[in-house]
């Protein structure tokens, strides 16, 4: 890839640590290149409503999305990188992969494994998906 190619990275979160050293990953790439960094978190929902946005266990949830998405945003900063926040609703892997084709990332920066159910899979569902169904290049990072 080269050096040029690389201004917008994705980075999926969910406020694992997984996510977070996809992040710290994505901080050097972005050092090196010059890139920005969208920080991403997709709400799990089996359908789009925008209703569920009002219901309190959703509100509680987005609250905590919103502490970890800014402290994302500090740890970005501090290097001196354009940082953006994006909340979307959905299914994860089909939203991450849809909104970096919309929005143009060239790469997305992805957790091995995130909070999902079974931990000890070697690659978890969301970033195994994102890899299979990706268009766009994805770092998985352990």
């Amino acid at each position: 890839m080269a050096k040029s190619t690389i201004r917008k990275i994705l980075v999926p979160m969910d406020g694992s640590k997984g996510s977070f050293h996809a992040l710290d990953e994505a901080i050097c790439l972005a050092r090196q290149f010059g890139a920005q960094i969208t920080g991403l978190y997709v709400l799990h929902v089996a359908y789009d409503s925008p209703d569920l946005i009002y219901v309190q266990e959703t509100q509680n949830r987005l609250k905590k999305v919103e502490k970890f998405l800014e402290n994302a945003k500090k740890q970005v900063m501090k290097n001196k990188i354009v940082f953006t926040k994006e909340i979307l609703f959905g299914q994860e892997s089909k939203k991450i992969i849809d909104f970096a084709q919309k929005e143009k990332f060239d790469l997305i920066v992805i957790g091995s494994r995130g909070l999902g159910p079974i931990k000890r899979m070697i690659l978890g569902s969301v970033a195994n998906s994102v890899v299979n169904k990706s268009k766009i290049p994805v770092l998985v990072v352990k």
